[in-house]
């Protein structure tokens, strides 16, 4: 074996270093864009012959450096993000021919060793976020080499610093005499330079990559600097870049890129310019107030876009942090804009405390490689940060000069009241659609007092009815939840709001909730056209699907999916779905029902509804056998629920006294056999698209694995079933 690399495949575990201990004659080794954990192999130090040896992110592995190596003919080592500790060793500054160097984003300490005054062949060398202390030595600022030694904890520089555009300094040091304190903390320099109140703003606008520009009655400052780390003319920003495109032929200009046609949105001006950094870029506001602040970032695939050059085959992936918490994690623009030149924006929050909002972009090595300079690190458009306005009702409360513990009592009891706990539960309002409200009294007479002509559906969590209100004119569905403990209403009380404020276009929309005494509602939109089993399976269905139809609704059940597997603060496992909590509305867009129900049900029922669900063949292995949830769950129900919408049959389960064969198992059959397309629905008399239907059944069989290990991700589903068919246009005919 001379070369290897399993480089952003998303595996993990633990790091398999007894893997690698007998490849002495190894040349190529990269291990970039995983996720184990675990211990470095020591060995890995002495393969005399290794030239190229690429690592990132292992965790926990506590590792140091050997006392003794011999790697004299490598010259790319990239350790970055490893947990390494202790010290760099002398050994590192004798590799002769290294070019280059990187051991950012580890737990290293101690000093920069002298020997690395002699690495004459280093074309770049990073040191950046460790915990580096001592001088940082004066042949540091004689040196024309691409260094980074940002983010440490330096004494001081022991050199006069020049602006100079292949050092990063950005603070590096626990001190410093530089004027805008460029060297030190970005919240150390708040005391210098945010020494009032009166200095500080609540706001701030920026258009990465760009020049300044109106959008949606804003400006957005302009940034198009090239260099590694920029303080704004005002002082109320800054960015700082780490990292580097690993390329000869790379420069500063390649941190901003420009795209003048193609963004298709009527404001495009935000999105013509992005700034992209090879690993690592973080954005600071200075001066804030102290407060929660809603912070919009803006983004636009403009790099991977040509189909000639087939770049738009390749992938970005990144991590987004907001305050220094993960709030995105391989986060693909593109594949969640549906494709390059479409603006996508996403929102947070974050609370700012001491003046500093940092916002931070990292690439862990996921997604496309190659191609020098590769361009694929994080990329941002624009960013946004305003206050998150006070309510009027919250205003006037704290104008009343009252006592805290009274203001604090008064409100409890307003919301108790809400909730209707307090007074007659028929005052209480409901919420029917934007704006719209209607008492408890009027909710129930919609359903006829929940009778059973009304009934649109049941299940594990209760019976739904649909209720006309409005004259006819609003309708919505209304869920009775079964009685339960008041445990289980207080745990899904607690989750009410949470699950209220979910928007996505492939989720039941939630409207409100009554929690009263004996009575427990949870009021959702109405879908017309009821669930997926009702429209392929009732007896009283007169709907028709075509293939274009069926594609949209896997398509659509897969962002459902996604969006409740990667939501930044729920990362919610549904654990039911089926076809009977697959909703269509009028269009046939197809809706996730049931989320955030699990909270309901003690172990004991929760081990009842497995008993009852699992012959009916949707459940995962692991779950129905022995409880265990992951996301991977839901990925193989989904697999069995594609395979009944494409097949038109429902997937059948063990019947007592007889057998049934299960749709599953034909699928497994036809996928050895190579016969997939004899799944296809006969209805559809042949008219269907052929690449489509090969890869969403293909797809079917990957997520319905008995290996939880081996099924992919929800994330990566969407854009495996949207886009697979179409690049498959683009690569050349044989």
């Amino acid at each position: 074996m001379s070369e290897f690399s399993i480089s952003g495949n998303y595996m993990s575990g633990r790091f398999p270093a007894d893997f690698f201990k007998k490849w002495t004659e190894i040349r190529y080794l990269s291990i970039l864009g995983n996720n184990f954990e675990g211990s470095l192999p020591a060995e890995l130090f002495n393969y005399s012959r290794l030239e190229y040896l690429t690592i990132s992110d292992v965790a926990n592995s506590g590792f140091q450096f050997p006392r003794f190596a011999n790697l004299n003919n490598i010259y790319t080592l990239i350790l970055r993000n490893c947990s390494i500790t202790g010290e760099i060793p002398e050994y590192i500054g004798k590799m002769s021919n290294l070019k280059y160097l990187d051991l950012s984003f580890n737990n290293l300490i101690g000093r920069i060793p002298q020997s690395m005054k002699g690495l004459n062949l280093i074309q770049y060398l990073s040191l950046a976020k460790n915990k580096l202390n001592d001088t940082i030595p004066a042949w540091v600022g004689a040196v024309k080499t691409r260094l980074d030694l940002s983010y440490n904890n330096f004494s001081k520089v022991s050199f006069i610093v020049h602006k100079q555009d292949h050092l990063n300094l950005f603070s590096c040091c626990s001190s410093s005499t530089d004027p805008d304190q460029l060297f030190v903390d970005p919240k150390k320099r708040m005391h210098t330079h945010c020494p009032g109140r009166k200095s500080k703003s609540r706001s701030l606008f920026i258009n990465c990559g760009g020049e300044g520009v109106n959008f949606g009655g804003k400006y957005y400052e302009a940034d198009n600097s090239t260099s590694l780390n920029y303080i704004s003319p005002s002082k109320t920003w800054a960015y700082s870049l780490s990292g580097d495109f690993l390329s000869p032929e790379s420069n500063s200009s390649n941190f901003i890129q420009t795209q003048s046609c193609g963004i298709h949105d009527a404001e495009s001006d935000l999105y013509l310019n992005a700034r992209v950094a090879p690993v690592f870029l973080s954005y600071y506001a200075f001066c804030l107030h102290k407060g929660k602040y809603n912070v919009t970032l803006h983004f636009a695939e403009i790099v991977f876009r040509e189909k000639e050059s087939y770049s738009i085959l390749k992938r970005r992936v990144f991590d987004v942090y907001i305050q220094d918490e993960r709030k995105l994690m391989n986060f693909d623009i593109a594949k969640e804009a549906k494709g390059p030149d479409e603006p996508q924006i996403r929102y947070f929050e974050a609370d700012v405390n001491d003046s500093v909002l940092k916002i931070s972009f990292y690439w862990a090595g996921k997604g496309s490689r190659g191609d020098w300079p590769a361009l694929n690190g994080p990329l941002i458009s624009a960013i946004s940060i305003t206050p998150v306005p006070q309510s009027s009702a919250l205003k006037k409360a704290l104008i009343i000069t009252l006592p805290s513990s009274v203001v604090v009592l008064l409100l409890l009891l307003a919301f108790m009241w809400k909730m209707g706990w307090l007074g007659k539960r028929e005052l209480r309002e409901i919420q029917i659609g934007q704006d719209k409200h209607v008492s408890l009294q009027e909710l129930i007479g919609a359903t006829r007092n929940f009778s059973s002509k009304m009934e649109i559906g049941r299940g594990h969590f209760g019976r739904v009815y649909k209720a006309e209100l409005e004259g006819g004119q609003t309708t919505v569905a209304v869920k009775r939840l079964s009685t339960h403990s008041k445990e289980n209403i207080e745990e899904l009380l607690n989750e009410f709001y949470t699950l209220k404020s979910l928007r996505h276009e492939n989720l039941v929309q939630l409207l409100d909730g009554y929690f009263g005494k004996g009575l427990h509602l949870l009021i959702y939109e109405y879908m017309p056209n009821l669930s997926i089993a009702d429209a392929f399976f009732g007896l009283k269905s007169r709907l028709k699907f075509n293939w274009e139809n069926r594609f949209n609704i896997c398509l659509g059940i897969a962002r459902g999916l996604d969006h409740l597997h990667e939501h930044p603060r729920l990362k919610m496992v549904h654990r039911d779905i089926k076809a009977e909590n697959i909703l269509l509305d009028g269009a046939l867009n197809a809706k996730i029902s049931d989320f955030g129900m699990a909270s309901l049900y003690t172990e004991e029922e929760q081990l009842m509804i497995i008993k009852v669900e699992a012959p009916n063949g949707h459940m995962a292995p692991e779950y129905a056998i022995q409880g265990f949830v992951t996301s991977k769950v839901d990925v193989y129900s989904f697999g069995v629920v594609i395979l009944e919408i494409v097949s038109g049959k429902k997937n059948a389960g063990y019947k007592f006294n007889h057998e049934s064969e299960y749709l599953l198992d034909m699928a497994y059959v036809a996928s050895k056999n190579g016969s997939l397309m004899d799944l296809v629905d006969k209805n559809l008399s042949g008219i269907y698209d052929a690449k489509q239907a090969i890869t969403i059944l293909t797809l079917a069989v990957m997520c319905t694995n008995i290996s939880p290990t081996l099924r992919p991700r929800m994330a990566d589903v969407p854009w495996l079933v949207a886009y697979v068919p179409k690049l498959i246009l683009l690569l050349p005919q044989t």
